[in-house]
C-alpha cells in the first residue's frame, strides 16, 4: 500500500507540472497583446458580452410560453416568432468565438503544428476564406434588408410580427463584427509573426509615434 501511494504520489507531482499548451498548441494563451487589436476585441467583446442577456429572454419567454401551451391550451403565434426573431442575437457569438479562440478548426491537425505554423494558417485563412467570406455575405445581405425594409415586410401570420427588416438587419451587423474580429486576430498574429514569440520587453515606447504605439507588441506576461 505505501508503495503504491508513494506511485500515485509522484504521479500527482509530475502532473502539476503538465501544461495543456506543451501538447496542445492550440490551446496555448498568447502573452502578447497589441493595443490595436486589443482595442477592436474589446469592441466586439462590448457588444456581444451586452447581448448575451438575450438569452436569459429567450429562456424566459419560452418557459411562458411551454406553460401556456401544455398547461392551459394556450398561446400566440406572435411569442413563437419573437423566440427565433431573438435566436438571430446568437449570431454574435460567432465574433465572439473568434476573439476568444474557440471556433472550430481542424484541430487533429493544427495542434501538431508549431506556434509560428498555426499563426501562418489563421492568417491565411483570415485572409483568403473568413473576410472574403464576410464581405460577400454583408454584400448580398444589405440587399435583403434594403428590400424588406421597402416592401415593410411582415409576417405572413395574421398575428405575425411587423418590421422583419429589423431582425433581418442582424446579418449584415454580424459579419461586421465577425469582420473587426477577423482584423484583430489577423493585426495580432501578423505582428507577432514580425516580432516573434519571445517578446520579453514592451515595444510600445514613448519616443515611438503614436501609430507605432498601436501596432507594437506588449508582453503581459507578468513574471517576466
Amino acid at each position: 500500500m505505501s508503495d503504491n501511494t508513494e506511485v500515485l504520489s509522484n504521479e500527482e507531482l509530475h502532473m502539476q507540472d503538465i501544461h495543456p499548451e506543451d501538447h496542445f498548441p492550440g490551446h496555448h494563451k498568447d502573452n502578447v497583446e497589441v493595443p490595436i487589436s486589443t482595442f477592436l476585441t474589446s469592441i466586439v467583446t462590448s457588444i456581444v458580452s451586452k447581448t448575451a442577456w438575450i438569452n436569459v429572454l429567450v429562456i424566459v419567454i419560452i418557459l411562458i410560453q411551454v406553460t401556456l401551451r401544455y398547461g392551459f391550451h394556450s398561446g400566440a403565434a406572435w411569442v413563437d416568432e419573437l423566440i427565433w426573431h431573438l435566436y438571430a442575437f446568437f449570431m454574435f457569438g460567432l465574433a465572439y468565438a473568434i476573439t476568444s479562440d474557440a471556433h472550430i478548426r481542424v484541430d487533429i491537425a493544427h495542434m501538431k503544428f508549431s506556434r509560428r505554423a498555426q499563426r501562418i494558417v489563421e492568417v491565411l485563412g483570415i485572409i483568403c476564406l473568413l473576410m472574403p467570406f464576410t464581405i460577400i455575405i454583408f454584400d448580398h445581405s444589405i440587399d435583403w434588408v434594403h428590400l424588406s425594409f421597402r416592401l415593410n415586410e411582415f409576417s405572413e401570420n395574421p398575428t405575425g410580427l411587423p418590421y422583419r427588416w429589423i431582425i433581418k438587419s442582424l446579418v449584415p451587423i454580424s459579419m461586421v463584427l465577425i469582420f473587426i474580429a477577423a482584423l484583430s486576430e489577423l493585426i495580432k498574429n501578423v505582428v507577432i509573426l514580425i516580432n516573434g514569440e519571445g517578446v520579453t520587453v514592451n515595444h510600445s515606447s514613448d519616443s515611438s509615434s503614436a501609430i507605432g504605439r498601436l501596432f507594437s507588441p506588449i508582453n503581459t506576461n507578468k513574471e517576466i
